[in-house]
């Protein structure tokens, strides 16, 4: 579904730059989310920083990943149907909802092109098998930016930070993820599952880029 094109532009004249995201992140969400996704940015950009991915992306991906987060779900569904994102999604919540329909809105009603920003908007909340290092930076910046009090927290920024693995660090937010969901009951979702295993990095067959 998604475009393959070089650069993120927004389609016509005009270009989305980073301001003109966070101008507009600004506007439609409460402030605490918007400062989390101010943190996320910053915090992608410190991890590609590292791991020598693409600045430019992750900050955009990162202020714009929560743009759906608020949305009112029956609106959700219809960006689902509309978009055809797939009739499995009609079974979860906004949770689960916002990064796909994040995706397809800044793809069809703002003009962003750039696949691994979409791709890494849609998947920061479950993540999936093979991600690009653009939805692993923003999928590990999601989980450690320095407002998250998640239990046991610190050890996958230090994880992250220090100990040279994408993969194993996403493997391990992953596993903590789906306990968490099992532990309340909640239904995992497939990708999150599909993530786990995939990440396994007792599986030698992982690598990271």
């Amino acid at each position: 579904m998604f475009l393959n094109p070089l650069k993120t532009i927004l389609r016509g004249k005009d270009y989305m730059n980073i301001e003109k995201a966070k101008r507009l992140a600004k506007e439609k969400l409460p402030e605490k989310r918007y400062n989390h996704s101010l943190r996320v940015a910053e915090t992608a950009i410190k991890l590609a920083e590292i791991y020598d991915g693409d600045t430019s992306k992750v900050e955009l991906a990162g202020v714009l990943h929560d743009f759906c987060k608020y949305d009112d779900l029956g609106k959700m569904y219809q960006i689902v149907r509309q978009y055809e994102l797939g009739n499995d999604l009609l079974s979860y919540g906004s949770e689960i909802l916002h990064g796909p329909v994040c995706a397809a809105i800044m793809e069809h009603e703002y003009g962003i092109n750039d696949e691994e920003v979409l791709m890494a908007i849609k998947y920061h909340t479950t993540g999936r098998q093979q991600m690009t290092k653009t939805e692993k930076l923003i999928f590990i910046a999601d989980y450690i930016e320095p407002g998250r009090t998640i239990p046991g927290v610190d050890d996958i920024r230090d994880m992250a930070y220090n100990q040279g693995s994408l993969d194993k660090t996403i493997y391990e937010i992953s596993k903590r993820t789906v306990l968490f969901l099992i532990q309340k009951d909640i239904t995992v979702y497939n990708k999150t599952i599909d993530c786990l295993n995939y990440y396994n990095y007792s599986d030698e067959r992982i690598k990271d880029d």
